[in-house]
C-alpha cells in the first residue's frame, strides 16, 4: 500500500509496530475543536466585515458630499478643513481593519495552539498504552503499510476528548478602544 491510499486502518490489537503515521493535517481540518474555531472565527470575521461595510459606506458618502461641494463651489473655506478630516477617518478605519485582521489571526493561532496540545496529549496516551515507540508525520514518510496509520483512531479519541474550544479576540488595542470578549470554558467530554 502507498503512502497517498485512502483506506485507513483503525487502532486496534492488531497494530503491532512500534513505529505508526498519523496524518495531523487532516486531524487538525477535520476536528470537532478545529471546525468549532473555524466556525467561530468565520462569525466573527463576518461581525467585522459588516462593520467595516457600514463605516466604508458613510464615508464613502462623505467624500461623495465633499466632491459635490468641490464641483459647486459651496463652502470653499471649509474644504480643505473638511477633506483633511475625512483622510484622518480613512486612515483610522484601515487601521482598525489591520488591527481586526492581526487580532483573528491571533485568535485563530491561540485556539489551534489548544487543538494542537490536546491533539499531542491524545497521541502520547495512544503511543504509551499501546507501547508505539515513534509517531511519524504522514507527510514526511516516503512509503509505509496503511495498516500504521493511526488518524482515525486519534482523531476519534481527540473529538471524544474535546468538542469546541472557545476563540478570544482581543479587540482591547483597537483604535476604537474595544473591550475584550469574554472567554469562554472549554468544553471537554468525560
Amino acid at each position: 500500500s502507498v503512502a497517498g491510499d485512502p483506506v485507513r486502518a483503525p487502532l486496534d490489537a492488531t497494530v503491532t509496530s512500534r513505529v505508526v503515521v498519523i496524518d495531523v493535517q487532516r486531524i487538525l481540518q477535520e476536528s470537532l475543536a478545529a471546525r468549532s474555531v473555524q466556525k467561530q472565527l468565520e462569525s466573527q470575521r463576518a461581525k467585522f466585515q459588516s462593520e467595516i461595510s457600514s463605516k466604508e459606506k458613510a464615508l464613502n458618502d462623505a467624500d461623495n458630499e465633499l466632491k459635490e461641494l468641490r464641483n459647486t463651489n459651496k463652502n470653499a473655506e471649509t474644504l480643505p478643513e473638511r477633506e483633511q478630516q475625512l483622510r484622518q477617518k480613512f486612515l483610522a478605519m484601515e487601521r482598525e481593519v489591520q488591527s481586526k485582521r492581526h487580532a483573528l489571526d491571533e485568535a485563530f493561532t491561540n485556539s489551534m495552539g489548544a487543538v494542537r496540545n490536546a491533539l499531542l496529549a491524545v497521541v502520547a496516551d495512544l503511543a504509551k498504552g499501546r507501547g508505539i515507540q515513534a509517531v511519524l508525520l504522514k507527510q514526511q514518510a516516503l512509503w509505509y503499510d496503511s495498516s500504521l496509520d493511526i488518524t482515525d483512531a486519534v482523531l476519534a479519541k481527540l473529538n471524544a476528548q474535546l468538542t469546541d474550544v472557545p476563540v478570544k479576540i482581543d479587540l482591547s488595542t483597537l483604535p476604537d478602544g474595544g473591550a475584550a470578549e469574554t472567554p469562554k470554558p472549554a468544553q471537554p467530554k468525560n
